[in-house]
């Protein structure tokens, strides 16, 4: 006697088969572990720069230099939206995982850092949780190497946490963090190198344009370089 069917799941299963795996590395293992959240907030910041940086008109799509892209699961979400993302940190470690986890037709991955490889013209150049990683002295070259990867009329996307938020920041976040913004820092240093600036803030998975000081994150979008 066949038993009555109760769901459509096999039909769906046997679509999804095939796929390659993927596996985290020590950075996302460790988030999923302990503060799962934070990869959700940070995914959506990157969802958020591609919506903003779009496929454009080319066939080929838009190419888009991720700084500082860990083990690249932003960028792959970014590459996947504007058509091509290449990935740069200087942890072997990372860009190993995102080696073996994402397809080298779209997106790339390289060990390096950027104040320090031959500049490239991009579409687009994005980094998050990157900027106040970097001593205060070598922040102004660290924009300026962005402003060297974009073309004329590209976008510059800067993602870091606000100042504001620093006082609920965990032990692990605090030992990296040596430069931190505030939403008219970090619009000035960008119009150092970006004729306009557009702010954004975001609280939770939540990007808007509210009040900066209540934002735990500053999202700076740069257009046209100087």
């Amino acid at each position: 006697m066949n038993e009555k069917e109760t769901s459509r799941w096999e039909p769906v299963k046997d679509l999804m088969a095939g796929a390659a795996p993927v596996t985290l590395g020590a950075m996302h293992a460790y988030h999923m572990a302990r503060t799962p959240r934070r990869l959700l907030y940070s995914m959506s910041y990157y969802k958020f720069a591609a919506k903003m940086i779009g496929k454009g008109a080319d066939s080929h799509g838009t190419r888009v230099l991720d700084i500082g892209c860990g083990e690249g699961l932003g960028t792959w979400i970014v590459a996947s939206e504007c058509g091509f993302a290449k990935g740069v940190d200087f942890d072997r470690d990372l860009i190993a995982t995102a080696q073996r986890n994402w397809p080298a037709d779209r997106a790339v991955f390289e060990c390096g850092d950027v104040l320090a490889m031959k500049s490239q013209p991009f579409d687009a150049v994005i980094n998050f949780d990157v900027i106040e990683h970097i001593l205060p002295e070598n922040a102004g070259d660290f924009l300026a190497a962005m402003a060297a990867n974009l073309k004329p009329y590209g976008l510059a996307i800067v993602g870091t946490p606000n100042i504001t938020s620093q006082p609920y920041a965990s032990a692990v976040t605090n030992a990296g963090h040596v430069n931190l913004y505030d939403a008219d820092r970090l619009e000035i240093e960008m119009k150092q190198h970006f004729k306009q600036v557009f702010m954004f803030g975001a609280n939770d998975e939540i990007v808007h344009t509210g009040f900066a000081p209540m934002c735990h994150y500053l999202i700076a979008v740069g257009a046209g370089v100087r």
